[in-house]
């Protein structure tokens, strides 16, 4: 079984499967690296990456988080006044 995907989307659709309902939940194998620049880079087993760059300090806090596997995305997460922010972009 396949997810559905729309004839204007750019990518197959993802298989439903036991392994890719796991990891949805977080239960895949990784490996975690602590970087010279403070940030940390999290790599799993289809070796798609994972890096959290550090909390920059100020009025507003802010991370920056890019995942790069089929595609590349990158979330910037703001923290202001007790609400979180999150964009993709």
């Amino acid at each position: 079984m396949v997810e559905f995907i729309d004839k204007t989307n750019e990518q197959d659709g993802t298989p439903i499967n036991r392994e890719n309902l796991m990891a949805i939940q977080g239960f895949v194998s990784s490996t975690i690296i602590f970087n010279q620049d403070g940030s940390m880079t999290e790599t799993n087993e289809k070796n798609e990456t994972l890096t959290t760059y550090p909390w920059e300090l100020g009025e507003k806090i802010m991370q920056r988080i890019v995942f790069q596997g089929e595609r590349t995305i990158t979330i910037l997460r703001t923290i202001h006044n007790g609400i979180v922010e999150e964009k993709i972009q």
